[in-house]
């Protein structure tokens, strides 16, 4: 009697995946020379195929200063996209005023003209760098076998989902704002990377861990604009009522990330595959 086959193993496409991933991040940095005003935009599909690509090579255990190479590109590249969040996250809190000499009319024209300014092609020497950098990172995947790569990403959804749950639980223990950033990174990391490198495989808590990313990077875009607010002498002292708002905000959407942690993904994902 034959023996049956093996089944395929969902990764058995990494290697193909991160390598075309590569070739299309190349292909979108090149065309941000010639993008005709949709800098913002098309800035932000490098940037979620960057977050993809990371994931994918944290999967396999890339070595770190590729990982650092991904992460840099979209840093360069971040100024019109995060301006264009914070005048976002600005109107969405309903704090926005057009009385004569209110704070709140000063806060809406600077961002707006942030903004404004921000929409322009990046540096020629920030996309020659960008693709110098990529390039490398497709030469060491080019240089292993697909055998490999499949190997190294089975092993590495482990690890990077123990990474995750380890970072919640921390989050919970401690309540800090760095522990829940480390969380928005360590759910975008394992959700794109698996993405990218096993498409097909069903991940626990996936839908779960999507909510707490989109609650996390929520948070996230209101820290970022109090910063801001405070850079630009915009203290609670001076915009009390704006401060009120956010403050407000932080919170509710802090418990909501909290209860999600906590009643919807950890218990998900202490289940055994």
């Amino acid at each position: 009697m034959s023996e049956s086959p093996d089944p395929a193993s969902p990764f058995e496409g990494t290697r193909t995946a991160l390598i075309a991933a590569c070739e299309e991040m190349e292909h979108r940095l090149k065309g941000l020379t010639d993008s005709h005003g949709r800098i913002a935009d098309e800035v932000h599909q490098v940037r979620k195929l960057g977050k993809r690509l990371r994931g994918g090579l944290a999967v396999i255990g890339e070595a770190k200063p590729c990982l650092r190479w991904i992460s840099v590109i979209g840093r360069m590249l971040g100024g019109a996209r995060d301006t264009h969040m914070r005048t976002k996250t600005w109107k969405g809190l309903g704090a926005e005023s057009t009385a004569p000499g209110s704070a709140e009319a000063a806060i809406t024209g600077m961002l707006d003209l942030e903004a404004d300014a921000a929409i322009r092609r990046p540096p020629q020497g920030v996309i020659d760098w960008s693709l110098a950098a990529v390039d490398q990172v497709k030469g060491r995947l080019q240089a292993c076998t697909d055998e490999e790569l499949a190997s190294r990403a089975a092993k590495g959804a482990g690890q990077l989902k123990r990474r995750l749950k380890k970072r919640l639980k921390r989050a919970l223990e401690r309540v800090q704002n760095e522990d829940f950033h480390e969380c928005r990174k360590a759910a975008k990391a394992w959700l794109g990377g698996m993405s990218l490198v096993a498409p097909s495989l069903s991940l626990p808590g996936k839908e779960e861990t999507e909510k707490l990313a989109g609650s996390l990077g929520d948070e996230n875009d209101l820290e970022v604009l109090a910063t801001w607010l405070t850079t630009h002498g915009f203290t609670q002292a001076t915009a009390k009522s704006a401060w009120k708002i956010l403050r407000k905000r932080q919170e509710k959407i802090r418990r909501r990330s909290i209860s999600l942690i906590r009643k919807d993904l950890l218990p998900v994902l202490a289940e055994k595959d």
